[in-house]
């Protein structure tokens, strides 16, 4: 086929039916974009980012406690847990 018969193969309604499926395919990408900002729970990228800062943070005041009182972070922990009363680790 030469170019100018492809040109003539094209049709109008094929044109948009083509058109049409990219509007329903861009529309699921759309949907599927809004779903996923839109999980809360979960291993999100949001939540494990936010899951980690706050893991950084407990270590430096654990680390910050340490150097200021001389209890290791183990012997805070234990400490932690007998004044909440949830066991007696003595």
């Amino acid at each position: 086929m030469t170019t100018t018969q492809q040109k003539d193969n094209t049709t109008i309604e094929y044109q948009r039916t083509k058109a049409k499926e990219m509007v329903k395919y861009f529309k699921e990408q759309q949907y599927q974009q809004l779903v996923e900002d839109s999980t809360v729970f979960g291993f999100t990228k949001k939540n494990e980012i936010n899951n980690g800062r706050w893991t950084m943070f407990g270590l430096l005041v654990g680390m910050m406690t340490e150097y200021a009182t001389g209890v290791d972070f183990i012997d805070q922990i234990k400490l932690l847990v007998n004044v909440l009363g949830i066991a007696d680790l003595d």
